[in-house]
């Protein structure tokens, strides 16, 4: 279930170019051509919403949080019980009700990751990653069906695959402290039985943290929830999401494992997708730095670049849904969010402005299949190939591009709407070295090419099928070629 607008989004192929990204064909002036760009569109939208969301009872603070660009917002507990007497608190009712005014959807946290959240039968007490709680008797069933602002449930955040083993290195670990996927079924089951046409979403570790797949690979791990989550609900909308921060302390590189695990999760994602209906298909996204963390070495964002270079690296990889971490600040953890602890903007405009030139992009990825993605090492990068760990990962049928030659690196997901093919070429170097790209495209048999950027859609001839971008530090476009 990606949003619709109420029309058509078309840019005026008349558009100029700002300096930021120009388009050279082979050193010709672009002439008139016949590609149409709303040939090409959807009016789908990416999903977009954040953690840690302000106060619902707070409608001036929702929203602020909307004009962020967020479509969806988050409830939990934070603020109200979401239970009175076993069954949905009205306190609830009225902060569901709030959200909706505010034009947003809602979707309902399991704030333990428990799957007895909606339904238990005796008081409980248990812990998540070591935070004790309580769940008291309660039989939620179909209650939310009355309001038509809760649009899906986020289920879980970080499950672990299986259920801890007993590890002679760890004899201090309690198994019942953390969720796995294993001991998850119920919430499936619920979900089938009273809102099959709702959303289904769950975030998933990066690679690093291995304990949550333990003797398994990465791919393996992100596969269980697909064969063992995913496959099994029976409607309405689904997600594979995953975080992998890639802005550490220090600056002036990108986390080592970012591409190769937001590149795993889009290919478990492709392969899925190719093997069942459409109703069927999950949607891809990826978790935003939009926080700092002193404790984990996550630096803080410090330009709208940071953002949008994650933003459109997540594109190449076909994500259509974006989840923000993290919207307030727990100042006592050392972690900095979007907002401050009052819900004073702090990194806020950042975001904004990222959100705005990267968001309109959703018109063409939503509207094109993602197939793989392929890299050029830039020619001025220097010794070190940041390609390396992903050469077994990159497509090896890339359409009718035939080469990629960059200055720095730089990335290309790789699209397809039925004969069609479409790619986001992306500038993929630190942000916050603020190096300026040039990649030439080399097409095979083509003569024309649509090219969207931040600033809209610019229709072109091209020389010799070839097409050049200056892309800044931070940016991405989209091409069709034809």
């Amino acid at each position: 279930m990606k949003r619709k607008t109420t029309k058509r989004l078309c840019v005026a192929v008349s558009l100029m170019l700002v300096a930021s990204l120009c388009v050279g064909c082979g050193g010709g002036n672009a002439e008139k051509v016949t590609l149409n760009p709303a040939d090409y569109e959807t009016d789908e939208t990416f999903i977009t919403f954040a953690d840690g969301t302000p106060n619902a009872a707070d409608v001036d603070a929702i929203a602020m949080y909307r004009d962020l660009g967020l479509n969806t917002f988050l409830l939990t507990e934070d603020f109200v019980p979401m239970v009175e007497d076993g069954t949905l608190s009205s306190s609830y009712g009225e902060m569901i009700k709030n959200i909706e005014s505010q034009g947003l959807e809602v979707w309902i946290r399991n704030m333990y990751n428990d799957e007895d959240y909606f339904q238990n039968d005796k008081q409980k007490a248990g812990s998540n990653y070591g935070t004790p709680y309580e769940i008291g008797e309660r039989n939620i069933t179909d209650e939310f069906s009355q309001y038509d602002g809760v649009t899906g449930f986020y289920m879980a955040d970080e499950p672990f695959m299986t259920t801890l083993p007993d590890i002679e290195s760890t004899p201090d670990v309690d198994e019942s402290l953390y969720a796995a996927m294993d001991k998850l079924g119920k919430l499936v089951e619920w979900k089938n039985t009273y809102y099959p046409d709702k959303y289904w979403h769950m975030n998933h570790v990066p690679s690093s943290s291995w304990d949550h797949y333990y003797s398994y690979t990465y791919q393996e791990f992100l596969q269980y929830y697909m064969d063992n989550i995913i496959a099994k609900l029976e409607g309405g909308g689904r997600s594979i999401c995953l975080d992998r921060y890639p802005l550490t302390e220090g600056g002036g590189v990108i986390h080592d494992s970012f591409l190769s695990d937001i590149l795993t999760g889009a290919i478990v994602t492709r392969d899925y997708n190719a093997g069942v209906s459409e109703e069927e298909r999950a949607d891809y996204g990826i978790c935003l730095q939009t926080f700092q963390d002193t404790n984990l070495g996550l630096r803080d964002i410090t330009s709208t670049a940071d953002i949008t270079f994650q933003m459109y690296a997540g594109m190449a990889c076909g994500a259509e849904l974006f989840e923000y971490f993290v919207y307030r600040s727990y100042e006592g953890i050392g972690l900095f969010g979007i907002t401050d602890e009052a819900g004073e903007k702090r990194i806020y405009d950042y975001v904004k402005e990222a959100n705005d030139k990267a968001l309109p992009f959703s018109k063409v990825i939503c509207a094109f299949d993602w197939k793989g993605l392929t890299a050029t090492k830039g020619e001025s990068s220097g010794k070190d190939d940041t390609f390396a760990s992903v050469s077994d990962l990159l497509a090896t049928e890339t359409g009718v591009l035939k080469s990629m030659t960059s200055r720095y690196d730089a990335i290309a997901g790789c699209f397809t709407q039925g004969e069609q093919d479409g790619y986001m070429v992306v500038n993929f170097t630190a942000p916050d070295l603020n190096q300026t790209n040039v990649v030439t495209l080399d097409f095979d048999g083509c003569s024309q090419a649509i090219v969207y950027t931040s600033e809209g859609v610019e229709t072109v001839n091209l020389v010799d099928g070839q097409l050049r971008l200056t892309l800044a530090a931070g940016e991405g476009a989209f091409i069709i070629p034809a």
